[in-house]
């Protein structure tokens, strides 16, 4: 009897070890996050910022923490930028990310906004992700403002 316990522990503990962190493509994760962050600038380059919140997840319950306070909902971040009606580059640098398990991930950055009336903002975020019906969705942000002149060191 023991030993049966024994061995359904072990397989137990074996089949938990396999569903964390460690068992997922870190490479094809990074990847597929990065072609959406991608496309979320060229989608805010372009002034559509519908498309652009297409990465982030369509839910009352997201939330955008930044330097004026916190908005929540899908609706009440895509209205904030809606509001803003200078048109501007948006570039991300400095990109880490750090798959959590096969689908979460935790993304660190920097953005650059070039604004048509040659004013420039900068920041740092960082965005919990999570892979929602085939597709990685931020349900967090975090955003920071830089002084512009702000250099890495």
């Amino acid at each position: 009897m023991k030993t049966n316990f024994l061995l359904l522990l072990v397989l137990a503990m074996s089949a938990i070890s396999c569903m964390g962190p460690g068992n997922h493509n870190a490479t094809a994760i990074k990847g597929e996050i990065m072609a959406v962050m991608n496309q979320q600038a060229k989608d805010w380059s372009a002034g559509d910022y519908e498309a652009f919140m297409k990465g982030y997840h369509n839910s009352k319950d997201i939330r955008f923490a930044h330097p004026k306070g916190i908005t929540r909902g899908w609706r009440g971040v895509l209205d904030a930028y809606k509001r803003n009606p200078k048109k501007s580059r948006l570039e991300f640098s400095n990109i880490d990310i750090t798959p959590l398990s096969p689908k979460t991930a935790l993304v660190f950055g920097r953005f650059h906004n070039y604004v048509e009336d040659n004013t420039y903002k900068t920041g740092l975020f960082t965005l919990l992700v999570r892979k929602i019906d085939g597709q990685w969705k931020a349900v967090h942000d975090h955003s920071s403002d830089l002084p512009a002149d702000y250099k890495e060191k």
